[in-house]
């Protein structure tokens, strides 16, 4: 089964539930939540953005996007420094 970042879009697998809060560690018994591994997003099984209640994420910037957002492109890239520099 399947689930879908509510900001990206991305599928994504139901297996990769989390529990264990990326910011303190506190291990959530709820229903868990999902990290989009597209954009960052950490939302739980409804597609709501996922807050720990622990720490409520204060303090904590969430990570930016790690990966191409292959939905909406890839960034610009410089080339022709690219293959001057590397050639």
């Amino acid at each position: 089964m399947m689930v879908q970042c509510p900001e990206c879009g991305e599928e994504i697998d139901d297996e990769a539930r989390e529990y264990d809060c990326p910011f303190c560690g506190y291990e959530d018994y709820g229903e868990g939540f999902y990290e989009c591994y597209n954009c960052g997003a950490i939302f739980n099984w409804a597609g709501d953005l996922w807050e720990c209640v622990n720490c409520a994420n204060e303090g904590v910037c969430l990570p930016q996007r790690r990966y191409n957002d292959y939905n909406g492109g890839i960034p610009d890239v410089n080339q022709g420094w690219v293959g001057e520099h590397y050639g």
